[in-house]
């Protein structure tokens, strides 16, 4: 009962150099990197520069003369007149306003104290006791 039948397979086999050619197996696809040569500079909008900022922040090199962070934080202080660094001078000159204040009632505090000390002791010379000590009697 068992009956022999041919089964006839038809398989397409590719010549591996035109597989290449013709099939990208780098995943280039999954590449999240803009390609510049497809962005035209005369039709740019605000929003596309900073759609490409974000995609390319961490392509960006953090230090360097041009093309970098630090150039394009300086460029961008320079033109906004930030200066980080004033912001540290105007907190650090508001301390030192405030220690000087300090330092002021301080010195008069002190003031104060050798004043009444030396009153008291001119008391004290001129009656021959302090006053509030208690008296002792040799009269």
């Amino acid at each position: 009962m068992s009956s022999n039948k041919n089964i006839n397979l038809k398989r397409t086999v590719f010549d591996k150099d035109k597989f290449n050619e013709t099939i990208d197996t780098n995943f280039s696809q999954l590449k999240d990197i803009v390609d510049p040569s497809f962005f035209d500079l005369n039709l740019a909008t605000l929003d596309d520069f900073w759609s490409l900022y974000q995609k390319l922040f961490y392509v960006i090199p953090k230090e360097g003369d041009v093309n970098s962070h630090a150039y394009l934080a300086q460029t961008s202080g320079d033109y906004a007149d930030y200066d980080p660094t004033q912001e540290e001078i105007e907190s650090l000159l508001e301390e030192i306003a405030e220690l000087r204040e300090e330092n002021l009632e301080v010195r008069q505090q002190l003031a104060d104290v050798v004043v009444q000390t030396a009153l008291n002791a001119g008391a004290v010379v001129a009656t021959g006791s302090i006053a509030g000590a208690p008296q002792t009697g040799n009269a």
